[in-house]
């Protein structure tokens, strides 16, 4: 699939390395690829279809759940006093968008894990 790349850095500071649930997919944006695009991306690819056929396959768009406009804009702007992240749920699923140039869509629970 073409689009946005994954970020092959794990460390982000945003605390996913101690969520519980697994990183089903990643984007990074930046260079002319806004927050939003890399989001839909990720959301398609952890989702197993097509941007062009979102809307159909999963039955929404990422504006149902945000404005990309305003989600642009919260995490590219100029953070002199901390960072910024947006978090969305799809059903089961988590989309994180974090300043650090990153998105991430976590899957569920697993039910298998410790606390089940």
């Amino acid at each position: 699939m073409t689009g946005p790349d994954r970020d092959p850095s794990d460390d982000d500071g945003n605390g996913d390395e101690d969520d519980d649930r697994s990183v089903l997919a990643e984007r990074a944006y930046g260079g002319g690829t806004p927050p939003s695009i890399a989001a839909i991306y990720a959301i398609t690819s952890a989702l197993d279809t097509d941007p062009v056929d979102c809307t159909t396959d999963l039955g929404f768009t990422l504006y149902d759940y945000v404005d990309p406009e305003a989600l642009d804009t919260l995490v590219t702007q100029d953070q002199r006093n901390g960072t910024v992240t947006v978090e969305l749920s799809l059903d089961e699923y988590l989309v994180r968008v974090s300043d650090t140039g990153r998105v991430r869509v976590i899957g569920p629970a697993d039910p298998t894990g410790p606390d089940s």
